[in-house]
Formats: C-alpha cells, sequence, structure tokens
C-alpha cells in the first residue's frame, strides 16, 4: 500500500509539473513529459524562371499572282501556261521577260512563222532545231504550231541557255 501510495504521490507531482511547464502541447508517454517534434518552419524555394524556347514560324511561300494584263488579249491569253511552265522548271521570275518576248516574236499568234528563217509558233523556234528542243521538253513529235509544246519548249531552252536564243527581250 505504500508502494500505491508513492506512485500516487508521483503521479500528481508529474500531473502538476506538467501543468506548470509552459507548454500546454506536452504529452505524458511510458511516465515521461514528451514535447511534440516542432513544426517545420516553410521556407520559400525559389521558382526558377522558365526559359523561353523560340517557336519557328513556317516559312509561307507566297502565292504566285498573276501580273495586271499589259499586252493585248492575243499575247495574254498564253500567260497562265507560261506561268505554270516557268513554275516547273523553277524559273518564275521570268515571267515579265518571257511574256515581252513572246510578244516580241509572234503577237501572240501561235501559228506566226518567219518567212524568211521559217521560224515558227509563238516563240518563234527554228524548224532544224524544233525536233530535238520539243523532245527535250516532253513533247515528241509535237508541231511548232502547239501553243503548250512550243511554250513548253521554249521553257525549256531558257533553263539550259538563257535568253540568248532570242533577240528581242
Amino acid at each position: 500500500m505504500q508502494l500505491r501510495g508513492k506512485s500516487l504521490s508521483a503521479l500528481v507531482v508529474l500531473i502538476f509539473l506538467a501543468g506548470c511547464s509552459g507548454s500546454s502541447q506536452a504529452v505524458f508517454t511510458s511516465g515521461r513529459i514528451v514535447s511534440p517534434t516542432p513544426e517545420p518552419t516553410p521556407t520559400t524555394i525559389p521558382t526558377p524562371e522558365p526559359t523561353p524556347t523560340t517557336i519557328p514560324t513556317p516559312t509561307v511561300r507566297p502565292t504566285p499572282t498573276m501580273l495586271e494584263a499589259i499586252y493585248e488579249p492575243e499575247v495574254e491569253r498564253w500567260r497562265a501556261t507560261v506561268v505554270e511552265a516557268l513554275q516547273e522548271y523553277g524559273l518564275e521570275e521570268e515571267e515579265r521577260t518571257f511574256m515581252r518576248v513572246l510578244r516580241c516574236e509572234s503577237f501572240g499568234d501561235p501559228d506566226a512563222k518567219n518567212p524568211e528563217s521559217g521560224a515558227s509558233g509563238l516563240m518563234q523556234h527554228i524548224p532544224s532545231y524544233w525536233p530535238d528542243r520539243a523532245t527535250a521538253a516532253g513533247f515528241h513529235k509535237a508541231s511548232p504550231f502547239d501553243p503548250i509544246a512550243n511554250i513548253y519548249a521554249s521553257v525549256w531552252l531558257l533553263d539550259v541557255g538563257g535568253w540568248s536564243h532570242w533577240e528581242c527581250y
């Protein structure tokens, strides 16, 4: 019984000490006063600045635009075919010169023929050279009076030899 009295006294003392300790969060564990683990103080972690990424801008090829009609209708009616042929050969920048030469050579007449040299068609090809030029342009056995064949053979010739084959450019 004496042991029980001492235990009770010890318990009262512990309760008293716990109440006087000033910490309202102290807890009894296994007969000892234990203070809870202090909560960590939050610290600010700097957020890294995002690195700007460059988004490539796609290159837009300009849409070819037809030039305003500057020649007579007989000449202008061939412009769309001329532009198409020049684009196939990557010679778009030659449109103005080509149209000027076409006007000078035949005035847009696909049946034009020089009475002295026999040069024929829109761009006035000499008869002895025509078969090879037409074949090279993909128009084997075409007539120089075929306006499409004549334009394509002329663009092929321009591509391989420049404007030196024509006098009025």
